[in-house]
């Protein structure tokens, strides 16, 4: 029986008030504990990151050159560019720090293997399986960046550039969270095995909960 693209999501089976709960970055900035090395960290491992995932959704775009693939991880590209635009231009020089620095910075190990991770995806992940990671990464970090602007909009020692870096990420994009179903069944009818879409995806919460972790006890 051919099951429903939904079915993929429900059995990704996120939970977002718990992993709102487990972001110890988050906490730290409810206990108003956030110093400004903790939000050079944030910055410098979003700013590794990035560089992982608009290089894998670009991969992704070519190996899967087919309007319905192609136009969702064209799409992915495009949000990753702009925030890495908004990086560069504001968020950086409001923590004064360096770009060209920040490119030859050692990353820490949860970031390392998330980046790792990602471009694994890039290279052997199914059009589905790929889609499906990405819906999970934008759900787990727009609503994580929805709670945290709130936060730190209301800490006196947090730049507006942080805020509105941060406050940027609230919405998730439509294309992604509801695009993500016609990949998956693109990739179903291009003989994706069921196996493989949920495959990636339930491997992001814990990945992204050690990055939220790392970034936290790096400050």
């Amino acid at each position: 029986m051919l099951l429903p693209g939904t079915e993929f999501i429900d059995r990704v089976g996120i939970n977002i008030p718990e992993h709102l709960s487990a972001n110890e970055f988050l906490s730290l900035a409810r206990e108003g504990m956030i110093e400004e090395e903790h939000l050079r960290s944030f910055a410098l491992a979003e700013f590794q990151s990035q560089e992982a995932e608009f290089t894998a959704y670009g991969l992704l775009t070519s190996r899967f050159p087919h309007e319905v693939p192609g136009g969702f991880f064209s799409f992915v590209t495009r949000e990753l560019m702009q925030a890495r635009q908004r990086m560069v231009t504001d968020l950086a020089p409001a923590l004064g720090m360096s770009v060209d620095r920040m490119r030859r910075e050692p990353r820490l190990e949860a970031v390392r293997r998330f980046t790792e991770f990602i471009s694994w995806v890039a290279l052997h992940a199914g059009a589905g399986e790929a889609a499906l990671l990405a819906r999970t990464d934008f759900a787990l970090w727009c609503n994580s960046c929805a709670v945290l602007a709130d936060v730190l909009a209301e800490t006196e020692q947090v730049p507006q550039a942080v805020v509105a870096y941060v406050e940027a990420y609230r919405d998730n994009p439509p294309e992604v969270a509801d695009g993500v179903l016609e990949v998956i069944e693109y990739g179903r009818a291009h003989h994706e095995p069921d196996a493989w879409i949920t495959r990636s995806a339930v491997r992001m919460e814990p990945a992204l909960r050690e990055w939220w972790r790392a970034v936290a006890t790096a400050g």
